[in-house]
């Protein structure tokens, strides 16, 4: 991980704090604005079970493919930065959300 969880959970209230602050001055209406925190679904028992399932799909090609963008391409990556794409659609089919936000100590 590149930053404790207790820096993670205070980025996170920061985050929302300054989004909420930037859509409503725009002004947007945030009522049915959500901020959802990770690891309140990505620790169930059903999400590590999709969490396996799409890693017995997905190819160490397709996977670097994937991550091409968004991860830091090396040599002889670690294995979290393949999962990593994988895993953001993943959390976007839990949400069942229109986009996601997140820093790069997200990694």
């Amino acid at each position: 991980m590149k930053a404790p969880l207790e820096l993670v959970a205070h980025r996170a209230k920061y985050y929302e704090f300054v989004l909420r602050a930037v859509i409503k001055a725009i002004p947007v209406p945030i009522e049915k604005l959500k901020f959802v925190i990770g690891s309140s679904y990505q620790l169930s028992k059903e999400y590590n079970l999709d969490h396996y399932r799409l890693a017995a799909t997905v190819t160490e090609h397709d996977a670097k493919k994937a991550g091409a963008e968004v991860v830091k391409q090396v040599s002889n990556p670690l294995l979290s930065g393949l999962l990593y794409p994988g895993l953001q659609a993943l959390d976007e089919e839990y949400l069942g959300c229109d986009f996601q936000f997140g820093g790069v100590d997200q990694d």
